[in-house]
């Protein structure tokens, strides 16, 4: 069966506001703002927008209303190429709004308020848009979890990526039934009880999944597979870093893609790098938000700068495939991501 979609997300969708700032302020102080701006957030949402903004199949699945920010976030992720058509009404739905306040260093603290949200069961993916997907993409931040989705999608043989923050037993339940483990430091030493991302990642690994990826911000990561389970360390690219918000979730989606369109794990780590790389690099400083995501061939140009002879020629050959995967399907033809002139910033 052709695939209608590469990924198909469910999760956290987040409209942010985004304040700027020279340095955190301690408390009961005034500070000024060097600029704001609006943009979509949330860890699924914004990964994939991010698999969008690189050209993939993408499509999103959330429980919306009418509101200002339903219709907000719904026409920023078409925007950037992604079906929103699977999206299901519900009147007291909507995304998180969040207030998030980003540092001269490109820290960011997220102050959010989820009272619109409303998780998705299993009722609203039918078998038939889960078999459309190569690969399904399911987040974890807090309660209600999407665990029964994902039995739904495990029993149907489709594979699962699991971005997943939350310290919680239905966390725990959630990563055991996921094909690629992508999460933060921060989880891994939690679930594990070691300090030490590779030891984190090796026990995270027991479960003999496809892969296992543990993020350490600017120190890189350390992964883990199924076919070799010896953890491994990929430093991330050294850039000069304008915001850190949303690396991590551009990082989920770009792997994502790579892995739907046969890229093996450690070379999906190297593409997931470089557009998070360039995510947090913003154009130096002129992109904010998801203006920022990467497109592929920014992808692809910073790749051919950085890589080193022989892995370059590798898999920027391969990337070649990864850009033009078969178009026609077995429910259509895929149209393709539309972006607006100004990189997606509609």
């Amino acid at each position: 069966m052709n695939k209608l979609y590469d990924v198909l997300g469910a999760g956290i969708a987040a409209v942010d506001d985004l304040i700027y700032v020279s340095d955190f302020p301690p408390v009961d102080c005034k500070v000024p703002v060097h600029g704001s701006i609006r943009q979509g957030g949330g860890p699924a949402c914004t990964a994939i927008a991010a698999t969008g903004s690189l050209g993939g199949r993408a499509a999103y699945v959330a429980r919306f209303g009418e509101d200002e920010l339903s219709k907000y976030i719904a026409s920023a992720l078409e925007s950037r190429g992604v079906d929103i058509s699977h999206i299901v009404d519900d009147p007291a739905g909507g995304p998180y709004h969040s207030i998030i306040v980003v540092d001269g260093s490109g820290h960011r603290n997220v102050f959010y308020d989820p009272a619109l949200y409303r998780v998705v069961a299993a009722h609203d993916l039918p078998d038939m848009l889960i078999r459309s997907a190569t690969l399904v993409l399911l987040d974890h931040i807090t309660e209600p979890s999407l665990t029964a989705v994902a039995e739904k999608v495990h029993s149907l043989g489709v594979p699962i990526l699991g971005d997943i923050e939350g310290r919680s037993e239905s966390a725990i339940n959630l990563a055991a039934l996921t094909d690629y483990l992508i999460v933060p430091k921060a989880f891994a030493t939690w679930t594990s009880g070691t300090p030490d991302p590779r030891d984190a990642c090796a026990f995270l690994a027991g479960t003999h999944r496809l892969a296992t990826v543990v993020t350490d911000g600017a120190e890189g990561c350390y992964f883990s597979t199924k076919t070799d389970p010896a953890v491994r360390h990929f430093p991330a690219f050294k850039v000069d870093v304008f915001d850190t918000n949303g690396c991590g979730d551009t990082f989920h989606g770009a792997f994502a893609l790579a892995v739907a369109r046969n890229l093996a794990v450690g070379e999906a780590i190297v593409f997931a790098s470089a557009a998070a790389a360039l995510k947090a690099m913003a154009a130096g400083g002129q992109r904010r938000g998801w203006n920022a995501l990467p497109t592929f061939d920014e992808v692809l140009q910073f790749l051919q700068a950085t890589l080193k002879e022989p892995e370059k020629s590798s898999l920027l050959e391969k990337l070649g495939d990864l850009r033009n995967p078969a178009q026609s399907t077995d429910s259509g033809v895929w149209r393709g991501p539309r972006h607006c002139p100004n990189h997606g910033g509609c």
